[in-house]
């Protein structure tokens, strides 16, 4: 499994840990955090082992976002615009490179992902908290699309997520004038799923996610993919695609291992396969 110096990963019951570990600078995410966060997503997705992530911040905040020295062209890592270091193909099509594509594989590790959130959630940190499918916060927690505070536009699919999550005006709203939701008014805007007591964010998130580590993964994968693609999807097309799913499950261990526990009255063990 990848190893970085930017964050930490551990394994427990079925469940992954990713932890942003730059906590004295409130884990900002820089351009190598990125690339390492990308690589191991990708292996996570064929890691059998890990059924479900949980991501979360070490120290005070889960990440306050993109990494001030680069955003500033203080780093050895150019920026369009701001600094006169050569910038090499790919960053030239996608001047975030993989601190966005980090996003994109959020997504595409296509297993659940859940959020632990405390302190600030900005700019990037704040993509990474909504492209995960649920969010445990608690009180500390502020949340803020602050690129427009820098003078950037939105970057990492925070203009796709935030609509998608809250409603129009509060998406317009947080990327327009970069204003930062305290914990009440981002349950309020459906930003977090549960507020919970003081410090008790990741204690809650990790309890979710063992449960869905003990649920039918493939069924439970499939589920997931399937509601993603339902958002660019018709009814028809749905529809064909739950019944290859239902297809496709009705072939696995646990199919069978849940239908045999319903007939005869009993709590099923899935194994995951």
């Amino acid at each position: 499994m990848v190893e970085s110096e930017h964050f930490l990963f551990g394994e427990e019951d079925g469940v992954g840990v990713i932890t942003f570990n730059r906590p004295e600078r409130l884990n900002p995410i820089n351009w190598d955090m990125g690339a390492d966060m990308c690589e191991l997503l990708r292996k996570l997705r064929q890691n059998d082992d890990v059924r479900v992530i949980v991501m979360t911040g070490a120290g005070r905040g889960f990440s306050a976002g993109g990494d001030a020295d680069w955003l500033s062209g203080n780093s050895d890592r150019g920026l369009p615009g701001i600094t006169d270091v050569e910038l090499e193909r790919y960053q030239r099509k996608t001047p975030a490179g993989p601190i966005a594509e980090a996003v994109r594989w959020i997504y595409d590790v296509d297993k659940p992902v859940i959020a632990a959130v405390h302190g600030p959630a900005m700019g990037a940190g704040l993509a990474y908290a909504l492209a995960c499918d649920r969010r445990f916060a608690d009180p500390t927690t502020q949340m803020c699309a602050a690129m427009v505070r820098l003078g950037f536009a939105p970057d990492c699919g925070i203009s796709w997520l935030l609509p998608r999550i809250t409603s129009l005006s509060t998406s317009l709203r947080m990327v327009e004038t970069g204003a930062i939701l305290g914990a009440d008014e981002c349950l309020k805007e459906g930003l977090i799923d549960e507020l919970t007591e003081p410090g008790k964010h990741l204690e809650a998130a990790m309890a979710y996610a063992k449960k869905l580590a003990k649920g039918p993964s493939v069924a439970v994968d499939l589920a997931r993919r399937f509601v993603y693609k339902s958002l660019t999807s018709t009814l028809e097309e749905m529809l064909d695609y739950e019944a290859i799913a239902a297809t496709r499950t009705s072939d696995t261990k646990d199919a069978k291992e849940g239908t045999s526990a319903f007939v005869e009255k009993r709590k099923p063990n899935f194994e995951g396969r």
